[in-house]
């Protein structure tokens, strides 16, 4: 019998000889079930600790990157441009197309601010909003250029705190194209006609016909992207 086999059987029979002892001291029998209690209470905290260990597995998988990467620079100093562009080429061949997409996912979601972040939770539920754009254009008629743009009330519904700066959220995000926009909806007249009472909305119209120029309002509807949900699912915030 081997040195290890030898030591779990003394290990036993000392654990079995302790439990006997206990059942007779006075009170012994109570020790030895909340010892028991003791021991399941360890476990079960144990499992879900593994539990929760391997949930964040994939999450820690992609995080291990940039941590690494963070941590590197920190110790080397700020990188060089060249070195930056040359890291970035020879991870581009090393990877695979799910590893660039959560680049991509991590890269979109690092420039974020809590205020945008909360916009593309309104959009989740794949409810669309109303969008303006204001032209201005020659009272002759010809071609018209945006003036005021991303008007919407998405910014209101989602509780930003900067409901001024809605507008600039919203091509934030479309510069991610984690938003798109869709033509004008009849479902959404109400709204349109609502939001084209907005202030900004007014007060752009008002200086356009002072420079002599014709106004248009242009109506659009605002909904997540593709990539948006896709980006959403990959977080799993709905099991979360």
């Amino acid at each position: 019998m081997s040195d290890k086999d030898n030591g779990q059987n003394h290990g036993f029979s000392a654990g079995a000889l302790a439990n006997r002892v206990l059942k007779r001291l006075p009170g012994g029998s109570y020790a030895q079930e909340q010892l028991e209690k003791m021991e399941r209470r360890v476990l079960s905290e144990l499992k879900q600790r593994l539990d929760k260990v391997e949930r964040s597995a994939t999450v820690s998988v992609l995080a291990f990157s940039v941590e690494t990467d963070s941590s590197q620079s920190k110790k080397r100093g700020p990188y060089a441009p060249g070195e930056l562009l040359r890291e970035l080429l020879e991870i581009s061949g090393e990877q695979n197309r799910e590893q660039a997409q959560h680049a991509y996912y991590v890269a979109a979601l690092k420039s974020l601010v809590p205020d945008e972040a909360r916009i593309l939770s309104a959009l989740s539920d794949s409810q669309s909003y109303p969008l303006l754009h204001v032209m201005a254009g020659s009272r002759l008629g010809g071609a018209t250029h945006p003036v005021l743009q991303n008007v919407s009330n998405v910014g209101k519904i989602a509780g930003v705190q900067l409901l001024d700066l809605t507008p600039t959220y919203i091509r934030r995000l479309r510069d991610w194209e984690l938003v798109q926009t869709a033509p004008e909806s009849a479902e959404l007249k109400t709204s349109y006609e609502v939001l084209e009472t907005d202030d900004a909305v007014r007060k752009m119209v008002e200086r356009v016909k002072k420079n002599g120029q014709r106004d248009v309002i242009q109506r659009r509807t605002l909904k997540m992207s593709d990539l948006g949900r896709a980006l959403w699912a990959a977080c799993r915030i709905s099991e979360d």
